[in-house]
């Protein structure tokens, strides 16, 4: 309970002090790409019902298992994919003179990184950011403890432009948090 509090605390510290830059996620389209393909799936799935049913009973036991098997990893996945878009949509990274805050994860480790590093992707991922050759996302680094461990902001769909990296190295700079290179 007292390290929830202190959470929160950490948190709400954050996000009440002045803010010196604010970074949206990229929205990808194939949300509502995906929820199409999903209800497609759900309707033709409720018209055919008596066919898919009819197809299942002509197979083996083994083979009906199978089948059924495959289908539920598809939905699965299909599902998986559809809620790790859905909680990415919408995020805000806000770096404020406290620290970095875009998930309660990232208030908890901010005070303890050491390191940084720009991750830099071209073609794939710049066609999702209004139409930029190169995009950089940012890892965030903490040395402390047995083992290091790192925040990389990719997952979150958070890129930056050239003008947003030299902003991030100078706020970094001045929190004492070392750029690694490569």
């Amino acid at each position: 309970m007292f390290k929830k509090e202190e959470s929160k605390l950490k948190i709400e510290e954050i996000r009440l002090s002045p803010e010196l830059l604010r970074i949206n996620s990229c929205s990808t389209s194939g949300g509502g790409l995906a929820k199409i393909i999903f209800i497609l799936i759900v309707s033709l799935s409720l018209i055919f019902y008596k066919d898919i049913i009819h197809i299942l009973k002509d197979k083996e036991p083994d083979e009906q298992l199978v089948l059924v098997a495959i289908v539920l990893v598809f939905l699965a996945a299909f599902f998986f994919t559809l809620f790790r878009m859905n909680r990415n949509s919408g995020k805000t990274l806000a770096i404020t003179e406290k620290g970095f805050f875009i998930a309660p994860d990232l208030a908890e480790f901010w005070k303890d990184i050491d390191e940084y590093r720009w991750n830099s992707f071209s073609n794939a991922i710049s066609n999702l950011t209004s139409g930029q050759k190169e995009v950089s996302s940012i890892v965030l680094i903490k040395n402390k403890g047995a083992w290091p461990k790192t925040f990389d902001l990719t997952l979150y769909d958070i890129f930056f432009t050239p003008e947003q990296i030299q902003q991030v190295d100078n706020i970094c700079n001045r929190l004492g948090i070392k750029k690694l290179d490569g």
